[in-house]
């Protein structure tokens, strides 16, 4: 059998006393993570505003479609 040493993946920091500490650093996949949610958000709202534009003329046919309808009652009732 061999003897196998463990040795430790990284070494730890040593911060000497009155020394400060480095600040965290941001990891790269919470900034992948970020990037990820943010493309997905403006590609929903591309595809909303999409759907806004065609619907849009639908809605105000069928709305000048019912007032016409209603107007068009209202006159042959007489």
């Amino acid at each position: 059998m061999t003897d196998r040493r463990q040795n430790p993946r990284s070494e730890p920091e040593i911060i000497p006393p009155g020394a400060e500490p480095r600040p965290p650093q941001i990891p790269f996949s919470l900034i992948l993570v970020i990037l990820i949610v943010g493309l997905m958000s403006a590609a929903l709202l591309v595809l909303l505003m999409g759907a806004l534009l065609i619907a849009l003329p639908a809605i105000i046919v069928l709305v000048t479609a019912a007032l016409l309808v209603g107007l068009l009652r209202m006159y042959f009732q007489r």
